[in-house]
Protein backbone atom coordinates (compact mmCIF):
# COMPACT_ATOMS: atom_id res chain seq x y z
CA UNK A 1 0.00 0.00 0.00
CA UNK A 2 2.77 2.53 0.54
CA UNK A 3 4.84 1.55 -2.47
CA UNK A 4 1.39 2.43 -4.23
CA UNK A 5 1.34 5.79 -2.47
CA UNK A 6 4.68 6.96 -3.25
CA UNK A 7 4.02 5.42 -7.24
CA UNK A 8 1.15 8.05 -7.17
CA UNK A 9 2.66 10.55 -6.03
CA UNK A 10 5.29 10.20 -8.36
CA UNK A 11 2.67 10.25 -11.43
CA UNK A 12 1.23 12.87 -9.93
CA UNK A 13 4.32 15.20 -9.28
CA UNK A 14 5.60 14.23 -12.73
CA UNK A 15 4.31 16.88 -14.65
CA UNK A 16 5.64 19.78 -12.42
CA UNK A 17 8.99 18.37 -13.73
CA UNK A 18 8.51 20.28 -17.23
CA UNK A 19 9.95 23.81 -17.05
CA UNK A 20 8.20 26.77 -18.66
CA UNK A 21 9.63 28.56 -22.23
CA UNK A 22 10.73 31.75 -21.84
CA UNK A 23 9.10 34.08 -24.02
CA UNK A 24 11.77 35.22 -26.10
CA UNK A 25 11.23 31.97 -27.24
CA UNK A 26 7.68 32.40 -28.97
CA UNK A 27 8.12 33.07 -32.77
CA UNK A 28 8.47 31.76 -36.37
CA UNK A 29 12.04 29.69 -36.90
CA UNK A 30 12.82 29.06 -40.87
CA UNK A 31 15.88 27.36 -42.58
CA UNK A 32 16.74 24.56 -45.32
CA UNK A 33 16.24 20.18 -44.13
CA UNK A 34 18.95 18.50 -46.30
CA UNK A 35 17.59 15.51 -48.25
CA UNK A 36 17.86 12.12 -46.40
CA UNK A 37 16.82 8.62 -46.59
CA UNK A 38 14.55 6.96 -44.39
CA UNK A 39 13.30 3.01 -43.83
CA UNK A 40 8.56 2.80 -43.55
CA UNK A 41 7.59 -0.80 -43.91
CA UNK A 42 11.01 -2.00 -45.18
CA UNK A 43 11.28 0.51 -48.11
CA UNK A 44 13.50 3.26 -48.64
CA UNK A 45 12.20 6.35 -48.94
CA UNK A 46 14.34 9.40 -50.41
CA UNK A 47 13.21 13.11 -48.75
CA UNK A 48 14.25 15.85 -51.17
CA UNK A 49 16.00 18.67 -49.40
CA UNK A 50 12.99 21.26 -48.54
CA UNK A 51 12.39 24.13 -46.77
CA UNK A 52 11.09 24.23 -43.16
CA UNK A 53 9.18 26.69 -40.75
CA UNK A 54 8.55 26.00 -36.84
CA UNK A 55 6.25 28.38 -34.94
CA UNK A 56 6.61 28.19 -31.03
CA UNK A 57 3.16 29.36 -29.48
CA UNK A 58 2.59 29.67 -25.65
CA UNK A 59 0.43 26.59 -26.03
CA UNK A 60 1.42 24.23 -29.44
CA UNK A 61 4.11 23.97 -31.77
CA UNK A 62 3.27 24.24 -35.98
CA UNK A 63 5.85 22.03 -38.18
CA UNK A 64 5.86 23.19 -41.77
CA UNK A 65 7.92 21.23 -43.92
CA UNK A 66 7.40 20.91 -47.95
CA UNK A 67 3.76 20.06 -47.91
CA UNK A 68 3.60 18.85 -44.91
CA UNK A 69 2.01 20.85 -41.52
CA UNK A 70 1.89 19.04 -37.73
CA UNK A 71 0.84 21.13 -35.24
CA UNK A 72 0.43 19.63 -31.67
CA UNK A 73 1.56 20.26 -27.57
CA UNK A 74 4.61 20.29 -26.11
CA UNK A 75 6.99 19.84 -22.73
CA UNK A 76 9.90 22.14 -22.11
CA UNK A 77 12.87 20.79 -20.05
CA UNK A 78 16.22 22.84 -19.38
CA UNK A 79 18.79 21.44 -20.03
CA UNK A 80 21.85 24.12 -19.34
CA UNK A 81 21.83 27.66 -18.52
CA UNK A 82 21.31 28.84 -22.27
CA UNK A 83 19.38 25.28 -23.63
CA UNK A 84 15.83 23.94 -23.65
CA UNK A 85 14.66 20.50 -24.67
CA UNK A 86 11.54 20.75 -26.36
CA UNK A 87 9.23 17.51 -26.57
CA UNK A 88 6.35 17.70 -29.05
CA UNK A 89 3.67 15.35 -29.97
CA UNK A 90 2.66 16.28 -33.59
CA UNK A 91 -0.10 15.21 -35.67
CA UNK A 92 -2.00 16.42 -39.07
CA UNK A 93 -5.61 15.93 -37.69
CA UNK A 94 -5.58 13.16 -39.51
CA UNK A 95 -3.63 10.11 -39.56
CA UNK A 96 -0.23 11.22 -39.43
CA UNK A 97 1.23 11.19 -35.83
CA UNK A 98 5.34 12.36 -35.41
CA UNK A 99 7.36 13.15 -32.56
CA UNK A 100 10.19 15.70 -32.81
CA UNK A 101 12.48 17.00 -30.45
CA UNK A 102 13.90 20.79 -30.73
CA UNK A 103 16.71 22.26 -28.85
CA UNK A 104 16.32 26.00 -28.21
CA UNK A 105 19.35 28.25 -27.55
CA UNK A 106 19.01 30.79 -25.60
CA UNK A 107 22.19 32.85 -26.34
CA UNK A 108 22.10 32.22 -30.09
CA UNK A 109 17.90 32.30 -30.54
CA UNK A 110 18.26 29.47 -32.81
CA UNK A 111 15.84 26.18 -32.58
CA UNK A 112 18.07 22.80 -34.02
CA UNK A 113 15.95 19.81 -34.79
CA UNK A 114 17.16 16.28 -33.25
CA UNK A 115 17.23 13.91 -36.16
CA UNK A 116 15.48 11.11 -36.05
CA UNK A 117 15.08 8.15 -37.95
CA UNK A 118 17.48 9.30 -40.43
CA UNK A 119 16.04 12.53 -40.96
CA UNK A 120 18.88 14.99 -41.59
CA UNK A 121 19.62 17.46 -38.44
CA UNK A 122 18.88 21.29 -39.00
CA UNK A 123 19.52 24.85 -36.98
CA UNK A 124 16.80 27.08 -38.01
CA UNK A 125 17.14 30.85 -37.18
CA UNK A 126 14.31 33.27 -35.97
CA UNK A 127 12.31 34.54 -38.77
CA UNK A 128 10.54 37.54 -36.64
CA UNK A 129 12.80 39.67 -34.80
Amino acid sequence: MKRMLYLFLLLVAMPSFADELPKTCLGKYGGKMPGYSVEKNGVMLDIDAHDVYITVAEDKIIYIGGDLELSGEYAVFKQSKNEYLIKSQLDNGKSLHYELEFIWNKKENTLYIAPKNGQSEVYLERLDR
